[in-house]
């Protein structure tokens, strides 16, 4: 689209652009501001990333190798089909089996998570396409679904690009918990930031597999993996790639600057010491004291912006030939 749009207008003025980016210090966005403005002026209206205190934000370390309830009968998810050709190895240490249960056991602690703190309204984030429609399927399995009453408690709607536009109005108009954690620092920031918003305290539950999980990846593919079912890695020409949440992980603690807190499988989320005890969803209860002797410490940094503003006029004036004019603040 850019290179249809011309670049000097008929009086020889350049292009003049704007971009918006809500993932404004990610390497591609400032990668295209290079490539296609000249001298860009960036203007951040929010600084580096951070996690809002509207947010408790929580990780769920997925383990196959400690939970075996994967292993055993019962109703399961239906998985990516990643590992549908491998022979299970249960008991073992093998990457594909481990694989598998990481798949088997992210849905059922998304469930758990839904139970434990009745939750009416949350966004799911996963992968990919398909593992979003296997993870409405289950839930239909479980009575709930789109078309299930509007108070069920896996009620639910699924929206990505494959999905009918008129399917599509509907889910944005209906609408946060991750299946999959973000290969993208600034993504998986801009994800959790979708809840905690207009101060009303939101809850983030990031589920985290434990050891790599192998996962489709179909750089080979020219029709982006429709009917696939090449499940050898990408090295080798296949479409699958082994995926380390945990060093990702890592990645986004480094990049925030914090560790994130840790809980267990039965989704006891602690009461934060500062903000006590939350309903998610409900507006922030705020006391005087939480801004007590905010405008006293702000004090000093408004003064010195008042003088300098002062200093900055009569520099203008005084360089613009108007010093007669100039009057005392």
């Amino acid at each position: 689209m850019w290179k249809q749009i011309p670049q000097v207008t008929a009086d020889g003025k350049r292009l003049q652009m704007v971009v918006c980016s809500a993932t404004l210090h990610s390497f591609d966005v400032k990668k295209l501001a290079e490539r296609i403005m000249h001298f860009p002026t960036w203007v951040d209206l929010k600084g580096q990333d951070s996690v809002p205190d509207t947010l408790h934000h929580v990780v769920v370390k997925v383990n196959p190798q400690e939970d075996l309830s994967w292993q055993r009968g019962g109703q399961k998810v239906q998985t990516d089909g990643v590992h549908y050709n491998d022979q299970m190895h249960y008991g073992s240490q093998d990457k594909e089996t481990l694989s598998e249960g990481i798949k088997i056991l992210k849905a059922d602690y998304l469930i758990k998570a839904i139970q434990e703190h009745k939750m009416d309204k949350a966004i799911l984030f996963c992968r990919t396409k398909l593992d979003c429609d296997n993870m409405e399927k289950y839930m239909k399995s479980l009575g709930g679904g789109p078309k299930a009453v509007p108070k069920h408690q896996f009620s639910c709607v699924c929206l990505h690009s494959d999905r009918k536009p008129p399917e599509k109005e509907r889910t944005s108009k209906s609408l946060s918990g991750k299946c999959h954690y973000a290969d993208e620092k600034e993504n998986y920031v801009h994800r959790i930031g979708r809840v905690g918003r207009a101060d009303r305290m939101g809850l983030a539950i990031s589920l985290v597999g434990s050891v790599p999980e192998k996962v489709w990846y179909h750089s080979n593919c020219s029709n982006r993996g429709r009917g696939c079912h090449n499940t050898d890695l990408t090295t080798r020409g296949g479409c699958c790639i082994w995926y380390n949440e945990m060093q990702y992980l890592g990645d986004i603690e480094e990049h925030l600057g914090i560790t994130i807190d840790q809980i267990g499988p039965e989704m006891k989320v602690p009461v934060n010491e500062f903000d006590g005890k939350v309903v998610y969803g409900e507006r922030r209860k705020l006391t005087g004291s939480s801004y007590k002797g905010h405008a006293d410490i702000l004090a000093p940094a408004v003064s010195e912006l008042a003088d300098l503003e002062c200093k900055a006029q009569s520099s203008f004036l005084r360089f613009s030939g108007m010093q007669d004019n100039l009057f005392a603040m």
